[in-house]
């Protein structure tokens, strides 16, 4: 039964039909969708530095690509962040101006005079956060002895006892496995005549003057909004007296079963890694001990597919692979619109198939050894081949095959993908992303990375809660017997953890997006699945939050704070994004505020461009507290999914 027609404001259908048109010229050949996946510069700066320690010939172009992107992506002051509304991050800068040099820009022209300001009014690089210090103490423009230490043997204990690294995020995980083994070899690349002129232009009062142990937990203070606890630096302490008689023989043999480990990961990822920043230390770490390592060669061939390149933003890696997380909503937000048409419909078979190809159906590698959870069943955030399925993207790529071409998805895939989603729920009825939480032993105090927060363990995110209610709750109808009783309980469980977790004015706090308006849209999203009422006061609550923040335009606008402080922050600007997230949020809760909804579907069209898109830009997305992302296609086919769900309200018509 359709919902009661509303008298709204007019249909904004030549916005609604311009969208759809665009994102379908969008889809790719093999049915998929992909955006880019912006972050700062600091991941192609690595891949410079890597490469140049490595002996990796970069072609010409794609080293005017680099040069051409840092120069894009400098703001105002001629510093570089950690993204857009970041005034300048001494890491950043610093990388940036590195592997610029090592490109071969020299040090006198004009795009680089901010960094080499900014470097004389600090009196040089040495308080750049831990992570920098490791990359220049791996070109010899930093003292080993002045990073805090990262002793390999902690692998070696019980993986049961709290502190052991398989207890930690999956991508602190693995960044500390490069990390740890770089540390414990103490490597650092050969100098050279330019390293030796970095030297005089990094540390203007002179190289050889820095005490640089005194220096391993100063930091700068923009640049550490999460810095080392008491605790932390005590541990270091005891650290670091190991490190002066820790036996060597033991360290040897520690170093060559974390590179075994390394070697496991990168066969089981398609030699992708999780991350391009866990992928570069890798292959550092792997050349460090044998530059003809035929699986570092494999690896560095692969980091090829993290990169994104044009003329106008040069050659740069993305933070991510985000393939099937992009087809998944694509397809979601085509399926939402009345009367696609055929157009509509052949993309949407077209893209289920694409997507279908792509859940993992057994496990290809010993999940157990790697500390990790039986991915069979899975959709990862990128390519099958990457291997590290998530919880959330393999509800939104069941919901995109639900909702857009049911047959593509039968009782037997069904099956794998709730098992693997329910092997991610936590004790609090919330769900994990890659995995459900190791431990409940809270090990944020010891959080070495002073530029991010909260990424030590897995917990629970209302994003990943309300993705996974939403796909239970549709595979239960779908398919009524299927795993009836844990379906049922994992759907109790989330609404209890949502109903919990949901603040006191109505909003959710998010991990994975910009912020309160992100985390609301999926609560409420969540709390319905769960078989909570449209009329329920903790949707109502949501909703009066949400109308309580609309700008005078009809959208909705907002900020992510650099230091994880909560509280709502209006930005200067409206987001298409931002206002489409709210939009649906509203739709799907029927709202009956029938003049906010209209407004927010006429800023909508007013936002769009001539082409059929929304603006660009937009870092929306948020990974680890601080670092924020540009999911380009969210620009796309969030604000189609809103203006579809509006235009069949409207209509009265069921999604």
């Amino acid at each position: 039964m359709g919902v009661p027609a509303l008298k709204l404001h007019p249909a904004p259908r030549n916005a609604l039909q311009a969208g759809v048109e665009t994102l379908l010229a969008m889809q790719r050949e093999d049915g998929s969708w992909e955006g880019e996946c912006v972050w700062c510069p600091m991941l192609t700066a690595q891949y410079a530095i890597t490469a140049h320690i490595v002996g990796l010939e970069i072609s010409d172009e794609r080293r005017r690509g680099i040069l051409t992107h840092f120069q894009v992506t400098k703001h105002s002051g001629g510093l570089w962040g950690l993204h857009p509304e970041d005034d300048g991050s001494l890491f950043v800068t610093t990388l940036a101006y590195v592997a610029a040099r090592l490109l071969g820009a020299r040090p006198n022209e004009s795009w680089l005079e901010g960094a080499r300001e900014l470097f004389e009014r600090e009196g040089g690089v040495q308080r750049i956060p831990t992570w920098g210090k490791v990359w220049l103490a791996l070109l010899d423009l930093y003292d080993w002895d002045g990073v805090n230490p990262i002793p390999p043997e902690v692998w070696t204990l019980p993986s049961w006892f709290p502190f052991h690294p398989a207890n930690y995020y999956c991508h602190t995980r693995s960044i500390y496995l490069g990390l740890a083994v770089l540390y414990g070899e103490r490597f650092s690349a050969p100098t050279s005549l330019v390293l030796e002129e970095l030297r005089t232009e990094l540390y203007p009062t002179g190289y050889d003057t820095v005490d640089f142990p005194s220096y391993a937990n100063e930091i700068r203070e923009a640049d550490a909004p999460f810095r080392a606890t008491p605790v932390l630096k005590a541990v270091f302490e005891v650290a670091r007296r190991y490190e002066r008689v820790a036996p060597q023989r033991l360290r040897q043999k520690v170093l060559g079963e974390l590179r075994t480990r390394m070697r496991r990961d990168l066969r089981a990822s398609d030699y992708l890694s999780l991350s391009p920043v866990n992928g570069l230390l890798t292959v550092l770490a792997l050349w460090a001990n044998d530059p003809a390592d035929p699986d570092l060669r494999r690896a560095m061939e692969r980091f090829d597919a993290w990169f994104w390149e044009d003329a106008e933003e040069g050659s740069r890696v993305a933070g991510a692979g985000s393939v099937c997380w992009d087809t998944s909503f694509a397809l979601q937000a085509l399926a939402a619109v009345p009367n696609g048409g055929t157009d509509v419909s052949q993309a949407l078979d077209r893209g289920a198939a694409f997507l279908t190809s792509q859940q993992i159906e057994h496990a290809f590698f010993d999940y157990r050894a790697a500390y990790r959870i039986d991915p069979t069943g899975g959709w990862c955030f990128s390519e099958i081949g990457h291997g590290w399925p998530v919880s959330d993207c393999t509800a939104e790529a069941v919901l995109g095959l639900l909702h857009g071409h049911t047959h593509r998805l039968n009782r037997e895939y069904a099956a794998r993908a709730v098992r693997f989603i329910l092997r991610c729920q936590n004790h609090d009825g919330g769900f994990g992303s890659y995995e459900p939480a190791k431990t409940r032993f809270p090990l944020e105090w010891m959080n070495p990375a002073e530029m991010f927060g909260r990424c030590m363990t897995e917990r629970s995110y209302v994003e990943c809660t309300a993705s996974c209610a939403m796909a239970l709750a549709q595979i239960q109808a779908r398919f009524p017997g299927l795993l009836r009783k844990p379906i049922a309980s994992a759907l109790d469980d989330a609404k209890r953890f949502l109903s919990e977790s949901q603040n006191a004015e109505g909003t959710w706090d998010a991990a994975w997006g910009v912020r309160y308006v992100y985390a609301t849209m999926f609560g409420v999203r969540g709390l319905l699945a769960t078989g909570v009422a449209t009329t329920d006061h903790r949707i109502r609550n949501a909703c009066h939050w949400l109308l309580a923040h609309q700008r005078a335009n009809g959208g909705w606008g907002e900020l992510q704070p650099n230091t994880g402080a909560r509280g709502y922050i209006e930005a200067d600007t409206t987001s298409s994004v931002q206002t489409a997230w709210a939009l649906i949020a509203l739709a799907e809760a029927e709202e009956p505020n029938e003049e906010a909804l209209g407004r927010a579907a006429q800023c909508l069209e007013d936002m769009q461009l001539d082409s059929g898109e929304w603006p660009d830009g937009q870092f929306v997305g948020v990974f680890f507290e601080t670092a924020l992302l540009n999911y380009r296609l969210y620009r796309q086919y969030f604000p189609v999914t809103a203006l579809a769900l509006y235009e069949r309200r409207r209509t009265g018509q069921t999604p």
